[in-house]
This record gives structure tokens, C-alpha cells and sequence, in this order.
């Protein structure tokens, strides 16, 4: 799939990690323009990011890099009901992907990994979420 062949945007949250967010970059680049990417690296803007319309057709990227920013994240459970979430966890184990699953992510993987997988994700999601609105146009 190629970047300019669709319209849908990322919403990333990174957290202050810059070589983590360069890393998810890299990888998320491969489907998005940097245009249609919006990185948020703290709590407070990225939930007003939340608020605004249209993020039923985005798709959500938490990267989480300690279990404190797993708790923030938490706290905004409300604001990500029912969203095209994708969560890059700091670990596997057992209490953290209990609390990441209280998110209902479409897909967790964690940040050793090198994130190529999350691309067949994304591609996945992109069309899903073309695929609704275009049903919406027709309706």
C-alpha cells in the first residue's frame, strides 16, 4: 500500500522517548505522509487531541514506554472507547497486557520488537476504515 493512496490519518502519542519515536516513525512512514501524521508527546494535548472531531476515521498509535505512562493512558480510557487503537507496550507481561486489554486495541505489540509488524495492521485498518467511508458516501 502506498501513502498517497489514502487519506486516513495517525494519531500518534510517542511520550518523551525521541529515539522510540523515531524508531515507530520509521515504520509508520512506510503507509503515511508526514502530513497525515499527528504526534502528540504528552498527555494533556494529546487527549484535546482526542476531543476533536473525526477520529472515528483515524487510527490511534500509543506507544508506552513505562507503566506509568500506561496509568495516563489508562485515564483517558473514555476518549479512546470504540477508536482504531494500536498499542506498543513497554513489556509482555501478564499485569501490563491486562491493563493494556482494559483499551480494547485492535492490536498491542511491544517496544523490543522492530514494528514491522504492525504494518500488515495498519494496512488492515486503512482499508476497513476506507471501506466505511465510502459506505457513508453512498448512504
Amino acid at each position: 500500500m502506498n501513502q498517497k493512496k489514502h487519506s486516513i490519518e495517525l494519531v500518534f502519542f510517542s511520550g518523551k522517548s525521541k529515539p522510540l519515536r523515531a524508531k515507530a516513525l520509521n515504520i509508520v512512514e512506510k503507509l503515511f505522509s508526514r502530513e497525515q501524521i499527528r504526534i502528540y508527546t504528552n498527555l494533556e494535548s494529546f487527549s484535546t487531541g482526542l476531543l476533536q472531531p473525526g477520529y472515528n476515521h483515524k487510527i490511534i498509535l500509543i506507544l508506552i514506554n513505562t507503566q506509568k505512562d500506561l496509568s495516563g493512558i489508562l485515564g483517558l480510557k473514555k476518549l479512546l472507547n470504540d477508536r482504531n487503537i494500536i498499542l506498543l507496550l513497554p513489556d509482555t507481561e501478564k499485569e501490563t497486557m491486562g491493563q493494556a486489554c482494559k483499551l480494547y486495541p485492535r492490536y498491542t505489540s511491544d517496544i523490543q520488537s522492530n514494528f514491522k509488524d504492525v504494518i500488515p495492521v495498519l494496512e488492515k485498518m486503512i482499508t476497513k476504515i476506507q471501506e466505511t467511508i465510502k459506505g457513508e458516501k453512498n448512504d
